[in-house]
C-alpha cells in the first residue's frame, strides 16, 4: 500500500490522522515513511527543516507505539515488533497512522508511507524445544542464547529452565526468532516441559510424589500450557511416574546428541502408537553450553508446520503432531504425506490401495530411509549418493505410518561418540555403537 500525504505549514505542531485498511489473515505489518527536508542543519544554515513524528493506532484506536521522528521503519506482529511498539497481531480493520507535524517548511511537505503486509501461510519452521539459560544451569542469558539460536538458523526457541519460570522476566525481541516461554518442571522422579505460559502453576515446583506432581500437571493443563515429558528413558534421569492420569501433549524422544537412550525413547513411543495412543513426538537439544566438539545447540531440531510464527501457532502444530525431528537445522529433511495431501498428524480414512509419499531432501550417501507401521519396518531405501529422494509406499492397514532415516557412524564419529560417552555414560562407552536415527517423522493415522 502506498500513501502520499501533503502537510501544509498551517498544520505545524498538530497531530494528523491517516487511516488505512489492514486486510484479513495478516501475520506481519511493516511501515516505512520518507519525506524531504529533514537533513537540514537549521542552526548552521538558518534554513527551515521538516520534522515528522510517527505513531500508530490499531483497529480499536489503541496506541501501538511511537518513537517520534527517530524511526522510519516499524514492524508489527505477534512474534516480534520494533522496539517502542507493542507485539500485536495485525487484526483486520481500520488502523491509523498518527503524523506528528512538529516542524514544517513554509511550502509544506509530502510524506510518503509504504505499507507491506505479510500474510499467514503454512510453512516449516525450525526450532529447539528444550533450552537452558542462566535462569537455571545454562551459561548464556536469554538474549545471548536467542542470538545464538538466530545465528544457527532457527525460527523459534522454547526457554525451559529447571524449576524457574519466566514469570516477571522479559524475553528478547529478535526479528525472525520467536521466543516461547516455558519451564522444565524437574523432580527426582522425572522431568516435564511446560510451554506457553510465564508460570503454568501456582506455588512451588517441589513435588515428592506422583500425587503432588499430578496437581501441578493438571493445573498447568487447565491454564493452557502445552506439556511434553523430557528424556523418558534417560539413563541418568528417567521418567518414573508412568503415564496413567498424566496430562500429556507430546513425548520428547530425541534429547541432545543421538544415543541409545534416545533409541529406547523412540521404542517406547512406538509402543504407545501400537496401543492406539496418538501422542506426538518432539526433539530438543537440552542445551546448556557448547563444547569444542560437538556444537550442541539445535541438535536435534524440531521442525513444525505452522501458518504463522506466533507462539500459539507453533505450539498448536506441536499438539497436532505436525512436526518432524532432524539432526540439525540444516540436515536432511524428511516428511510423509498422502497423494490426497493429508500430512503428518492427520487422521485419514483407510481403504485398500492407499499410499503415502515419502520425501527426503538432501539424503546422504549410506543413509537409509525406513517406513514403519504397527507391524514394523516394511520399506527401506539406502542412498548410494547424496540426493533428493521420493517414493510412493503402500499403506498395509489401519493404524499409523511414519518414517525415519538411520545411519551408521564412521571412524572419527565413532571415536568422538565414545569419548563423549566416556565422560557422560561410561557404561555405554564400552558397548557397540548401533545404527542411529538421523531424522524422524510423526505418523499419519489411518482409521
Amino acid at each position: 500500500m502506498h500513501i502520499e500525504y501533503k502537510v501544509s505549514s498551517e498544520q505545524r505542531k498538530s497531530y494528523l490522522f491517516i487511516p488505512f485498511e489492514v486486510p484479513q489473515n495478516v501475520e506481519r505489518l511493516e511501515i516505512r515513511y520518507t519525506y524531504k527536508g529533514d537533513n537540514v542543519n537549521s542552526r548552521q544554515t538558518g534554513k527551515e527543516k521538516n520534522v515528522i513524528d510517527f505513531a500508530l493506532l490499531d483497529n480499536n484506536g489503541d496506541d501501538i507505539g511511537t518513537r517520534g521522528s527517530e524511526i522510519r521503519h516499524a514492524v508489527i506482529s505477534a512474534a516480534y515488533s520494533t522496539s517502542g511498539f507493542k507485539k500485536r497481531e495485525p487484526a483486520a480493520g481500520t488502523w491509523t497512522i498518527i503524523l506528528g507535524a512538529y516542524q514544517i517548511v513554509s511550502e509544506g511537505v509530502t510524506v510518503i508511507y509504504d505499507i507491506d503486509f505479510q500474510y499467514k501461510k503454512f510453512r516449516w519452521l525450525k526450532g529447539d524445544t528444550h533450552m537452558h539459560t542462566t535462569n537455571s544451569d545454562g551459561v548464556y542469558d536469554y538474549r545471548e542464547l536467542c542470538l545464538r539460536a538466530k545465528k544457527a538458523g532457527l525460527d523459534f526457541v522454547m526457554i525451559t529452565d529447571h524449576n524457574n519460570t519466566t514469570e516477571g522476566k522479559a524475553l528478547p525481541d529478535i526479528d525472525g526468532l520467536t521466543c516461547i516461554r516455558g519451564v522444565e518442571l524437574s523432580s527426582y522422579f522425572g522431568h516435564i516441559n511446560m510451554w506457553g505460559l510465564a508460570k503454568p502453576y501456582h506455588g512451588s515446583y517441589a513435588t515428592n510424589d506422583k500425587k503432588e506432581f499430578l496437581k501441578l500437571n493438571k493445573e498447568a493443563r487447565a491454564n493452557g500450557a502445552v506439556q511434553s515429558i523430557c528424556h523418558p528413558t534417560c539413563s541418568l534421569i528417567p521418567w518414573q511416574f508412568g503415564l496413567e492420569n498424566v496430562e500429556l501433549d507430546a513425548l520428547e524422544v530425541w534429547n541432545g546428541p543421538m544415543r541409545k537412550d534416545n533409541l529406547k525413547a523412540v521404542e517406547l513411543w512406538n509402543g504407545l502408537l501400537k496401543d492406539g495412543k496418538k501422542i506426538p513426538m518432539v526433539g530438543g537439544s537440552d542445551y546448556h553450553r557448547d563444547f569444542f566438539i560437538p556444537y550442541l545447540l539445535a541438535k536435534p531440531t524440531t521442525r513444525v508446520y505452522a501458518n504463522s510464527q506466533t507462539p500459539e501457532a507453533i505450539l498448536d502444530a506441536v499438539k497436532q503432531g505436525r512436526s518432524v525431528v532432524t539432526f540439525s537445522p540444516h540436515s536432511t529433511f524428511l516428511t510423509i504425506e498422502t497423494p490426497e495431501q493429508e500430512m503428518i498428524g492427520d487422521t485419514a480414512a483407510y481403504r485398500k490401495g492407499r499410499e503415502v509419499i515419502v520425501k527426503a531432501e538432501g539424503l546422504l550417501r549410506g543413509h537409509t530411509v525406513k517406513v514403519i507401521d504397527a507391524q514394523g519396518e516394511y520399506y527401506s531405501y539406502t542412498a548410494t549418493r547424496k540426493q533428493n529422494f521420493e517414493a510412493r509406499v503402500p499403506v498395509r492397514g489401519k493404524g499409523y505410518v511414519r518414517a525415519e532415516i538411520v545411519y551408521r557412524k564412521k571412524c572419527f564419529a565413532k571415536l568422538l561418540h565414545k569419548v563423549v560417552l566416556h565422560f557422560m555414560l561410561p557404561k555405554e562407552a564400552s558397548e557397540p555403537i548401533p545404527p542411529f536415527i538421523y531424522a524422524l517423522t510423526n505418523p499419519i493415522y489411518f482409521e
